[in-house]
């Protein structure tokens, strides 16, 4: 039988974390901290490795070359390189950074990257994006110019905030609903006009214009979005052999996703979480905009573990079973999660046949909760992750936001 809602906390924010974390009423079996606290791998062939420690609630990271350059959550991007966290922040940037606000997101190539945060423009929250030229001999961000500026109020949650450049060149950003709802971006029939929430906007990374091949480019208010109806996002990422994106989606008290991005994707909020079969909704009380399509997710937890960062594994130094397959995190007991791809890279393959309808439903066990999740957590004891990326060195690298630390998972 699934947890039932009357089973639940209401869900709440931890003060200047930058995520909502979901409490449990009764969670004494369901920490994923063992006895000391240190990281580990259900696979005895991987080992955890500490990279480096000392950073202030870290959001992002980003390598570039061998340098890893890691956004705080407070404002300042910090240099981590040859296993060495540099004193001094590379750029420090005004931002606001109550609850889900602050410095989230960062994509680049060798010599400029651009950042997504959150500032107070003439008293006006917004959330930005700027291009910075990177300086590898002095060691600094600088040069910033404006390509997009992206509503913030009312605030303070539901920023979103990853960004990535797509295969195709342009810039790739995701933005959640700032709090706001009732807009036609998150499905209200009579709702605000297009309005930049709700949405992954897929424009030039110069100039923060629209782009033609977008599948609304032939409208001007929908012309920069490549999908909405999205609540939250702390995850995406391409993959590598088909060139989908993918991202991770965050639900209220009920079920966080794994959704599969197509071109018009409507990913339903705020009518639809999980599954459209498991909702009172049907398809026709969505707003589809010309070119639009609903999916069901890929995956679903159906009692959220604050989803965030989703990461392609483009490398097989760990082993084969993990090539071009996904790593993703959460907030809520700090385990690593491996999902295989199917064979059309459409969607997920289990072998477990609790996940055969693809949600992770939770029961109650006496005093105890059990997820059917648990048999895709591959990595416990991460604290909170905030950011996961395969390094250059072949390897996989997890951000933790609560401890301040990167880690490495070898074999």
């Amino acid at each position: 039988m699934a947890l039932n809602k009357r089973t639940l906390l209401l869900a709440a924010a931890i003060a200047g974390a930058g995520v909502i974390v979901l409490f449990l009423a009764q969670d004494p079996g369901n920490s994923a901290q063992q006895e000391d606290g240190t990281p580990v791998m259900s696979d005895k062939d991987l080992r955890v490795e500490l990279v480096a420690e000392g950073l202030s609630f870290p959001t992002s990271m980003r390598f570039l070359g061998d340098d890893i350059l890691v956004l705080q959550k407070e404002g300042q991007v910090r240099l981590v390189s040859q296993g060495e966290l540099y004193e001094k922040p590379i750029l420090q940037l005004d931002v606001a950074s109550g609850a889900e606000q602050g410095l989230l997101g960062i994509a680049g190539r060798q010599d400029s990257v651009l950042l997504y945060f959150t500032a107070s423009d003439a008293g006006e929250l917004k959330n930005r994006i700027f291009k910075y030229d990177y300086d590898r001999d002095e060691r600094v961000l600088a040069n910033g110019t404006l390509v997009m500026d992206l509503p913030g109020e009312p605030g303070p949650f539901h920023n979103g905030g990853k960004i990535a450049i797509g295969p195709d060149g342009y810039l790739y950003a995701v933005i959640g609903d700032t709090n706001a709802g009732g807009g036609m971006l998150d499905n209200e029939v009579s709702g605000r006009g297009p309005d930049d929430k709700s949405v992954i906007l897929r424009v030039d990374r110069e100039t923060g214009a629209a782009v033609e091949g977008s599948p609304f480019y032939g409208d001007e208010k929908l012309a920069r979005y490549y999908a909405y109806g999205i609540r939250n996002s702390f995850g995406m990422d391409f993959d590598p052999v088909s060139g989908r994106l993918w991202m991770t989606e965050n639900g209220p008290d009920e079920y966080d996703e794994i959704n599969v991005v197509t071109p018009g994707f409507n990913s339903g909020w705020h009518k639809i979480t999980g599954p459209i079969a498991r909702s009172n909704a049907t398809l026709g009380d969505l707003v589809m905009f010309e070119g639009a399509a609903y999916r069901d997710p890929a995956f679903s937890w159906q009692l959220p573990v604050g989803v965030t960062d989703i990461e392609f594994f483009e490398s097989g130094k760990l082993g084969e079973q993990y090539k071009n397959n996904i790593f993703v995190g959460d907030v809520n007991h700090g385990n690593l999660y491996l999902f295989q791809v199917d064979g059309d890279r459409t969607g997920l393959h289990f072998a477990q046949p609790e996940l055969v309808d693809l949600v992770a439903d939770t029961e109650q066990q006496g005093d105890k909760l059990k997820s059917e999740a648990e048999s895709v957590i591959v990595g416990k004891n991460f604290g909170r992750i905030t950011d996961i990326e395969t390094g250059p060195d072949g390897l996989l690298y997890i951000l933790a936001y609560e401890d301040g630390k990167i880690y490495r998972v070898a074999r």
